[in-house]
């Protein structure tokens, strides 16, 4: 049985995309910077850099409308948390559920999201987030307590039991 409420895990959540939202803007900004520099310029037709210097501005610059419509999503997910109603009651797993899981021997507890983030610390624990288009995320959707899976990952078939859907 999960031990915590799922507002704490959204509120880590939010934190967490909010400073990597921070940090690949600064990133996508230097990459900016850099496919405009004089510096960058071309001297020559086989001189690439300014091409180079532009492909990682447009990654940069995707990875962060990425991370802006997670900080959206879970914005919206802390508000209907805190709007009196709480999070919506999930009987499956799908995209917004907090999932415990036996995996390995060990018990894990993952959270689906529509993107995938670094493991997030809530009170002692530690959430995995996990995309629902990842091997993982696409195995759990509809899984229901009680329910035992077999997830093939890059080092094979892996058992999962769900334990708890929140």
């Amino acid at each position: 049985m999960i031990a915590f409420e799922k507002k704490d895990v959204l509120h880590a959540l939010l934190a967490a995309i909010q400073a990597q939202c921070a940090a690949v803007e600064r990133v996508a900004a230097m990459a900016r910077d850099e496919a405009s520099s004089d510096e960058t310029r071309s001297e020559g037709k086989y001189d690439t850099r300014a091409t180079e210097a532009s492909f990682l501005a447009r990654g940069q610059a995707e990875r962060v409308e990425d991370l802006r419509r997670a900080r959206s999503w879970l914005e919206q997910e802390v508000h209907a948390a805190h709007s009196g109603f709480g999070p919506p009651v999930r009987a499956q797993a799908e995209v917004g559920a907090l999932v415990e899981v036996q995996m390995r021997g060990r018990m894990e507890l993952l959270f689906i999201a529509p993107m995938t983030t670094a493991s997030v610390p809530v009170s002692g624990r530690t959430i995995r987030v996990v995309a629902l288009s990842s091997p993982l995320g696409s195995a759990l959707e509809g899984a229901r307590p009680g329910d035992t899976l077999e997830i093939d990952g890059p080092q094979g078939t892996v058992e999962c039991e769900v334990l708890d859907v929140q």
